[in-house]
């Protein structure tokens, strides 16, 4: 072995030992199953410190469970990122100056599973790097040939209960890339803003109404006027009218209890490019025609202002009415306006023919079922109460997408006939363009990719899978759809538990980020600090539900750790190997294994990452290193000491596999995959060792703390108490002392009475040191005592100072009567 740890030689080729081993290969067999569905990151691009983060998770649980004697399941998947995906193409081809259109669909699509597949290598390299414990025999891409005969078969189910339709309702609108989003995927953020006061004459009036608004470029699209009907100030104008100040068309003044009396002048203007205005159209029975197009500029509906985009239109707009006397002020104004997560724009609301699927029906079950007994556990529990919140208030979910790359729609139109079918009707049948909410195919995950629609063994053996781990911030865009989706198909929830995480954070706090320039390449700290150094950092530092830092000091913590194993494990393979009786040592190191491997299985189930991390640390650092393998150089015979290294090992083996694999084949010449998790003995009578620690402990933090010199002899005794002749040579060889029987320094621990004498030289340098503090002291207390003498400090100095004086006086003498005494 290497002098000193190296992460390099110790992680190469490891990974691909344990996938050429099969050693994660799932066996559907008798053992008790334990499976995890790996979030599948999206085609898009490399895995960040986020993926990594939640892969190390899944992997360290499988590689417990597998020690445990579970039939394990780690099924990797990758997601096709419908929208971010077919853009990032869109982008790579404008390079070369094509356009999707210069291929056509067929051709674009294919563009689009070849860099599927670019993605896919680079992503596998780094779980490779990450040493991910995957059943490749399993992996899955969410839009393969199973997955699509899976989703159009989860649509025409749907379709068949009524609970998918396609109407023309108000949705969120991606002017940038053209497709419909749902509501989770649009991000409110504060911005500011003009809010403009208009004027709203009332029809054969000199009176008018003040309408204060941020979008005055929808104004086009004004259809009627609503107030709060318990508004008092406006209640007498219901059913009035008013003339239009920029079209001077005549419009109603309507009442509607969802108008907030507080915002701008408690008058809204009711408009085609709103998801409130379009109810309280609805519900009156009107209709509104849009005043913007699909590209998010201002149509025909718009006068002179057709073709200009839709903030340019606001300046142009207000001007107008300036002009014409009907712009009454403006105000800068912060308010909240829906962002596209996928593109960034800021989100239109355009009415749409689009695909729905009803949510109240499948809201409704997942709450019954949450009420269950047989409910998901969810970790932290809080989570489980924002679920419920957010099925609170759902709307129906959009789901089509004015997309090329994803799932088609399995709906095929002839004429003014449709059909819902998978293939198509026949010759004239035209399918529909669009396609499925990447969300939508996810949400199927947890059993589709089990082999769902068919009943296959993987589902007969792992459904519902064990657990999910993934962030809290996809809480509702896949987790929530899961649930539901398992429910209504299978009649079962997808999984038993579900694990949420944070997010990861740079060392100053904030979200990592393109924006920032602060976010770290996984595999640039693999390099130069080793997998298994990069998953202590992660797992360490977590709680369930909590951010992390990301901390090169903590990285090097966690190198330091692996490199302290190295040494112990080093230093035990060099002992004389034959075989040797245990003794109290040996016995009192396997209790306290008890003790570390009862404290990892009690937090590991609890998902109690960061106290697991101090336990190894403290574990490691300190009853292994600086007590066993201390206490045991006073033998040189580690038969019994590789016992212990090997059942540490297996004990650490999910935080730090690559090394532990590395060790156990060094030292042992075996698999550590192919062992179990060790049975270790608790033994009663520890005692002997906690006390030889005890004394061994004291002794040196008295040498130290007198200043002896650690060339000289310690002379020492225990009092009222009787050692054994080899405990006795322990504690000398420890201390570099010997055992002489005297009364002269007493050392009191918590159960002994230590007797130290003290050398002919300390005591005479302790005698100088006294005369000094003695001297200092009387000086101190005089000057202390003349201060407060003088009336007119005590007068006139703050309170604070004259106490503060007179109780270092009083400390001072305190101190002075001690050293005299001595």
């Amino acid at each position: 072995m290497e002098n000193k740890y190296n992460h390099k030689t110790v992680e190469k080729n490891r990974n691909q030992k344990w996938l050429d081993k099969r050693f994660f290969y799932a066996s559907s067999n008798p053992k008790k199953p334990f499976s995890i569905i790996s979030p599948p990151p999206n085609v898009t691009g490399h895995l960040h410190l986020g993926h990594a983060w939640n892969i190390f998770i899944q992997d360290s649980l499988i590689r417990f469970h597998k020690l445990q004697g579970f039939d394990v399941l780690l099924l990797p998947c990758v997601d096709h990122a419908g929208i971010a995906t077919q853009a990032k193409v869109e982008a790579f081809l404008a390079e070369k100056n094509i356009s999707k259109f210069n291929l056509g669909r067929q051709k674009f699509i294919q563009k689009c599973y070849d860099w599927k597949d670019q993605q896919y290598l680079k992503i596998k390299e780094q779980w490779n790097k990450l040493g991910i414990a995957f059943d490749y025999s399993k992996e899955r891409f969410t839009l393969d040939d199973e997955a699509q005969v899976a989703v159009s078969n989860f649509f025409i189910k749907l379709w068949e209960k009524n609970l998918i339709y396609r109407g023309k309702r108000a949705i969120n609108w991606d002017v940038k890339l053209q497709t419909a989003l749902s509501n989770i995927e649009v991000i409110n953020k504060p911005v500011n803003q003009k809010m403009y006061y208009l004027k709203y004459f009332l029809k054969d009036s000199s009176e008018f109404l003040t309408v204060a608004t941020t979008r005055i470029e929808t104004i086009s699209s004004d259809v009627v006027l609503a107030v709060n009907p318990k508004d008092k100030r406006y209640s007498s104008f219901i059913g009035k009218e008013v003339i239009h100040p920029l079209t001077k068309k005549i419009i109603k003044i309507i009442g509607d209890s969802n108008v907030a009396q507080d915002f701008g002048s408690g008058v809204m203007k009711v408009s085609a490019h709103s998801i409130l205005d379009f109810e309280i159209l609805e519900k009156n029975g009107l209709s509104a025609e849009d005043c913007i197009d699909d590209y998010g500029n201002l149509n025909k509906n718009t006068l002179e202002f057709e073709g200009k985009n839709r903030f340019e239109a606001r300046d142009l707009i207000a001007k107008k009415l300036e002009n014409e006397g009907l712009l009454i002020k403006t105000e800068d104004v912060v308010s909240n306006v829906g962002f596209s997560q996928r593109s960034g724009e800021i989100v239109e609301i355009l009415k749409k023919p689009q695909w729905f699927v009803k949510m109240d029906g499948l809201a409704q079950s997942l709450i019954s079922h949450l009420n269950s007994k047989d409910k998901i556990l969810f970790y932290p529990r809080g989570f489980e109460k924002n679920l419920r919140k957010w099925f609170d208030k759902i709307h129906d979910w959009t789901i089509s997408r004015q997309l090329w790359w994803g799932h088609r729609i399995p709906v095929w139109y002839k004429n003014d006939e449709f059909k819902v079918q998978i293939e198509s009707p026949g010759q004239g049948w035209v399918q529909d363009p669009d396609v499925l909410d990447t969300w939508f195919s996810s949400g199927i995950s947890a059993f589709s990719f089990l082999g769902w629609p068919n009943n296959s063994e993987l589902i007969k053996s792992y459904f519902p899978t064990s657990l999910l781990v993934t962030g809290w911030d996809i809480l509702f865009f896949w987790v929530a759809r899961m649930y539901f989706s398992s429910l209504f198909v299978m009649d079962k929830k997808p999984f038993e538990k579900v694990l949420l995480h944070g997010l990861i954070r740079d060392e100053e706090g904030r979200k990592m980020s393109k924006s920032l320039g602060n976010g770290i390449d996984p595999m640039e700290i693999i390099e130069k600090y080793g997998s298994d150094s990069l998953r202590q950092m992660l797992l360490f530092n977590s709680s369930p539900g909590k951010d992390i830092r990301f901390s090169v000091e903590k990285l090097n913590s966690a190198w330091n750790l692996s490199n302290k194993l190295w040494n112990i494990a080093k230093y035990i393979k060099s002992l004389d190997n034959s075989h040797r009786k245990p003794d109290f040592i040996d016995f009192w190191m396997e209790g306290k294994i008890y003790d570390f491997k009862k404290q990892i299985i009690k937090n590991i189930k609890k998902y109690n990452f960061s106290v697991i991390g101090t336990e190894i640390n403290n574990f490691i650092f300190g009853g292994f290193s600086s007590r066993y393998i201390e206490l045991i150089k006073t033998r040189q015979n580690g038969f019994y000491a590789r016992k212990l290294l090997k059942s540490v090992l297996i004990i650490l083996h999910p935080f730090m596999p690559f090394l532990t694999d590395f060790l156990m084949e060094e030292v042992f010449d075996e698999e550590i995959l192919e062992q179990k998790m060790p049975r270790v003995r608790q033994f009663s009578d520890n005692q002997k060792v906690e006390n030889i620690l005890e004394i061994i402990d004291s002794l040196r933090f008295y040498r130290e703390n007198l200043q002896i010199s650690k060339k000289i002899m310690l002379e020492f005794c225990v009092l009222d108490a009787e050692f054994q002749k080899e405990e006795i040579e322990i504690i000398s060889k420890f201390v570099f002392g010997k055992w002489v029987p005297n009364n002269e320094f007493i050392i009191k621990t918590k159960n002994f009475k230590i007797s130290l004498k003290i050398p002919d030289e300390v005591k005479k340098a302790q005698e100088e040191n006294d005369k000094k503090e003695i001297q200092f002291l009387k000086s101190e207390i005089l000057r202390a005592e003349t201060l407060l003498s003088n009336q007119k400090f005590v007068e006139k100095a703050p309170k604070e100072k004259v106490e503060q004086e007179r109780e270092k006086l009083k400390k001072f003498k305190e101190k002075l009567e001690f050293y005299e005494k001595k």
